[in-house]
């Protein structure tokens, strides 16, 4: 299962909190800005951004399968990456 959150900061902040070794999808657009973290990264856990995190789409899920089967399709024109700082 996959849960979408745009504008809806308590929710999004809600799933992480009960998703600790969740998948989220950051959908922000252009040649870099699509990118699959873990729920702890530090680049998803900016103070400076609280309140502003679902400006972009986030795409969550608990199954990393279920996820990237649906990330393509997401993340199209422009395709997506990794996170170095979750997947080393």
């Amino acid at each position: 299962m996959i849960d979408e959150f745009k504008h809806k900061e308590r929710e999004y902040e809600e799933w992480c909190n009960n998703n600790k070794k969740g998948y989220v999808f950051n959908r922000a657009g252009g040649p870099t800005g699509n990118v699959l973290h873990t729920v702890g990264c530090r680049h998803l856990n900016v103070p400076s951004r609280k309140g502003t995190y679902t400006n972009y789409p986030k795409y969550c899920s608990i199954n990393l399968n279920d996820l990237l089967a649906e990330v393509d399709e997401i993340s199209k024109p422009n395709g997506w990456r990794k996170c170095t700082a979750c997947f080393n």
